[in-house]
């Protein structure tokens, strides 16, 4: 028996244009809104158009499907706390890479309590295989990972191989205990004491060099 075909998703279309980017925008913050009051039974793509007065071919040129609108959404989130971060419009305390990046993580942990639709959506996406949308989630990833960059090792740092795979130790960790409170097998405060936990990793001497055995 022949295996079913697997129908292609389209790749998200750019905007070029101020109008075009005034449509995705619009589409983007509808979906928020839709997100924030009613969780993802709410986002329904028609009546995403229809709030942000675009035709429905408009969002899903845009926006294939509905993860690909979530995942834009992740991105945009990472964006403009990157250009904040950037502009010099967050204040963190901490004086070491991981005291810094575990004040901002813990900040960000306390906004997803706040928006628990979008955090549980969010987190969804960010985790999923789907070959549709890979090239965006990895994007998505990178954007992440670049905005934990720069608060641990500011604007101009490099970090080596060791301390960027470390990074991705810490991010990994955040989603995990984000995911585990959102399931319910970890409290808030377990999964703030995880998150803090990891950042500590951030701080630890580098590594001796694994020799090979004489």
């Amino acid at each position: 028996m022949k295996a079913p075909a697997v129908r292609a998703v389209a790749a998200p279309a750019q905007p070029r244009t101020p109008a075009q980017y005034d449509r995705r925008d619009r589409v983007l913050a509808t979906a928020s809104a839709l997100l924030t009051t009613g969780g993802e039974d709410a986002l329904q793509m028609k009546r995403v158009a229809e709030d942000a007065r675009v035709s429905l071919a408009t969002v899903y040129r845009y926006f294939p499907s509905k993860d690909h609108l979530l995942l834009a959404m992740a991105r945009a989130r990472f964006e403009r706390a990157l250009a904040r971060v950037q502009r010099g419009d967050i204040d963190l305390d901490g004086t070491t890479p991981g005291q810094r990046v575990g004040e901002y993580l813990l900040r960000e942990f306390a906004a997803q309590q706040r928006q628990p639709h979008i955090t549980s959506a969010l987190a969804r996406v960010l985790v999923g295989t789907n070959p549709d949308y890979r090239e965006t989630h990895d994007e998505v990833q990178r954007m992440h990972l670049r905005l934990l960059c720069v608060i641990a090792h500011g604007h101009d740092g490099a970090p080596g191989y060791e301390a960027w795979m470390v990074l991705r130790v810490v991010a990994g960790c955040f989603g995990s205990a984000t995911r585990n409170w959102i399931a319910g097998l970890l409290s808030a405060d377990e999964a703030r004491f995880e998150i803090a936990l990891a950042c500590r990793l951030l701080d630890l001497p580098p590594a001796e060099p694994v020799l090979p055995a004489p």
